[in-house]
């Protein structure tokens, strides 16, 4: 007996939540009741246009001077004095090309040879900002250049005594031709200051390339390059930076609202037409007009 009760109590239960299942569906299913004669009202769909801010390709020119090497110059035997010109593309490429002078007056304590050297000197590559975010005015970049620089120097050392015959001749060598290649790999921080007004420094990993060979002497230093005591050297720059730009140029895309209409039952009327057709004027209900001379109009009563 009280098995049967249970079996029925478990079927009742079952066809309950059957009967919840089938409402559940019943009422995602429903729509809404068209009343009779009433046109359903069609479907909208809005496709939106993401809006996004592009850079404009060329942004502009950025002259920069090194504040560096005139301090080196004054307080040392090495120094330059540089500038330099560099073209903006989309704030991410940064083809450059730095010109100078270079000047080297130096003597060397243990031997007392001294070398002097004076020219001019010019390099060309291209700066990388490495920043994720281009819209703004700070930089982190990396670069590489080629530098070359054609100069003459001279060599003068103490007088030297023949051991043979005696007496001393000083040596002294002037005007020898040079010409000098190396490569560097830069990496600098650029600062907005104040508006267009940026200040940066770089550190320099420079390798000579090649250099014509004297046979007196080989140059000391080159303008524009540094001491060639080894194959290679570090150097560095702190520049003053003015943008030519005024601010980065940024084009802007739009986003475009379109209304994308279904059309149900081959009904091509939008309820905004409907609502003017609805109100607009019948003869039944319309009254005559007359204009006056004056040009205003009034309405005749019947």
């Amino acid at each position: 007996m009280n098995l049967s009760i249970q079996f029925r109590h478990i079927v009742s239960a079952v066809m309950m939540a059957g009967a919840s299942v089938m409402a559940m569906r019943a009422q995602e299913q429903q729509t809404e009741p068209v009343m009779p004669g009433e046109r359903p009202k069609p479907t909208k769909y809005v496709a939106v246009e993401e809006q996004k801010e592009h850079l404009v390709f060329f942004q502009g020119f950025t002259l920069s001077v090194d504040c560096y090497g005139p301090v080196a110059m004054m307080v040392s035997d090495y120094g330059t004095l540089e500038g330099a010109l560099r073209l903006n593309l989309k704030n991410t490429f940064f083809p450059i090309i730095e010109a100078g002078v270079g000047k080297c007056d130096k003597e060397d304590f243990n031997t007392k040879v001294s070398y002097k050297a004076s020219a001019p000197f010019a390099r060309v590559g291209i700066d990388i900002n490495m920043l994720k975010d281009k819209f703004q005015s700070n930089r982190l970049y990396l670069g590489a250049r080629y530098g070359i620089s054609m100069f003459k120097y001279d060599v003068a050392g103490p007088a030297q005594t023949d051991p043979i015959w005696g007496g001393s001749q000083p040596f002294s060598v002037k005007g020898l031709d040079c010409t000098s290649h190396w490569a560097e790999l830069v990496f600098g921080v650029e600062v907005k200051i104040f508006r267009n007004f940026h200040m940066g420094w770089a550190i320099r990993y420079k390798r000579e390339i090649a250099s014509t060979k004297s046979d007196y002497a080989k140059p000391n230093c080159i303008p524009g390059y540094g001491y060639t005591t080894d194959s290679s050297c570090w150097g560095g720059t702190y520049s003053l930076i003015f943008d030519l730009n005024w601010g980065l140029k940024k084009s802007h895309k739009r986003g475009v609202n379109v209304d994308i209409r279904t059309i149900e039952n081959g009904l091509q009327t939008t309820d905004n037409r409907q609502q003017t057709t609805d109100s607009a004027p019948t003869p039944e209900n319309s009254q005559p007009t007359t204009i006056q001379e004056n040009g205003t109009e009034e309405r005749q009563e019947e």
